[in-house]
């Protein structure tokens, strides 16, 4: 019921017609289910995008989706009515829903997929709550508890349905801007693949791609502890300003001697790369360059061009090859705000000549 009640609180709110009390409600129930967080978000990109020219076809295709639903038992509610209007210019025929009814059939659709992908007759039936962002998107998550999570593109945060009732740890996959609530007798933990990260109420940005050569956690207020995975006793504390950078795949072997018996015995001892930075800052607006993309601003210091086309195929949601190893170690600085893929691999081109070749979502760059 709980579901059926989102998707009808979600369409009024899309075409205008919630209520305050229904705005409301709906928020409750966003907080309640954050998994569907990813729904939410392919649902209001599809509400965006501008009609049609003909809609001849879209009636077969919503009762398509409704004859789906009933076959598996999914409830959609009342069948909404269909209202036959001439447009004057066009002299066809077209097809006007009501707004609740397009965005059911949209969330039927998705749900459909969703199942089938999974495998499950629930859409909620996980342990623990997952919120995604898929490539070219962002999203913002409330938890429990107050706390505020910024997902950048192709990010995952998870955590348990009993959060903030005994522990507040999420698991971060990607990387996420959070504003902590305070809470002294709780400590807020997050789990990457190489860091763990202990705060009690701050700001600051993680970033932990698997595929990224670091892992990167930037302070902009507060304090945070950090620990790495392979050495849990070494703690290592944050001030404000500063970022902690960890080789993914860089360590250093020390060999330590230890006697058992008369006889030493070398011992290999493994630790990661890691180093303390300041964080960049931009001279036109103090904003703080590690965090910008919450701004919707992809800034780029210093960075070898395979690094950064790492970061623009999560940006623009493309595939990115660059088939050239010399081409791939080429250092890059700059920003990019309201460009286009095409414009951002265009102004690349003045400082660092290349071709390329596009074929739908991939690009193939040569040197």
């Amino acid at each position: 019921m709980n579901q059926e009640k989102f998707w009808v609180l979600l369409s009024k709110k899309l075409s205008g017609e919630a209520s305050g009390i229904e705005l409301k409600e709906l928020e409750i129930l966003i907080l309640e289910h954050p998994e569907w967080q990813y729904a939410i978000q392919n649902l209001e990109d599809l509400w965006k995008q501008q009609p049609p020219a003909d809609y001849a076809g879209e009636e077969d295709a919503y009762l398509l989706h409704l004859h789906r639903l009933n076959e598996m038992n999914i409830p959609f509610g009342d069948t909404p009515v269909f209202t036959p209007v001439m447009d004057n210019k066009r002299r066809a025929r077209r097809w006007y829903w009501p707004a609740a009814a397009v965005v059911l059939a949209l969330a039927g659709f998705m749900l459909l997929n969703s199942q089938r992908s999974s495998g499950e007759k629930n859409l909620v039936a996980k342990q623990d709550n997952e919120v995604s962002t898929r490539r070219g998107s962002k999203s913002r998550v409330q938890l429990p508890d107050g706390t505020v999570v910024l997902l950048n593109a192709g990010s995952k945060l998870t955590y348990n349905k009993d959060f903030g009732k005994e522990l507040r740890e999420v698991t971060l996959t990607g990387e996420g801007f959070f504003e902590v609530q305070k809470n002294k007798d709780k400590p807020f933990i997050i789990h990457t693949s190489s860091i763990n990260i202990k705060v009690l109420g701050t700001v600051f940005n993680v970033k932990a791609y698997p595929e990224d050569k670091r892992t990167e956690t930037s302070l902009i207020r507060g304090s945070i502890e950090v620990t790495m995975k392979n050495r849990p006793n070494d703690k290592i504390i944050l001030l404000p300003s500063e970022k902690l950078v960890v080789e993914n795949n860089t360590v250093i072997n020390k060999v330590i001697d230890r006697k058992e018996s008369g006889v030493e015995i070398p011992e290999v001892s493994v630790s990661p790369v890691m180093s303390i930075n300041k964080l960049n800052y931009s001279p036109v607006d103090s904003t703080v360059a590690e965090a910008a993309w919450i701004n919707n601003k992809l800034v780029f210091r210093d960075e070898s061009f395979a690094e950064l086309t790492n970061r623009m195929e999560r940006w623009y949601d493309v595939d990115i090859e660059i088939t050239d190893p010399v081409l791939q170690e080429k250092r890059l600085s700059g920003i990019f705000e309201k460009e286009t893929i095409d414009q951002a691999l265009e102004a690349l081109k003045i400082s660092l000549p290349f071709r390329y070749e596009q074929q739908e979502n991939k690009i193939i760059i040569h040197r």
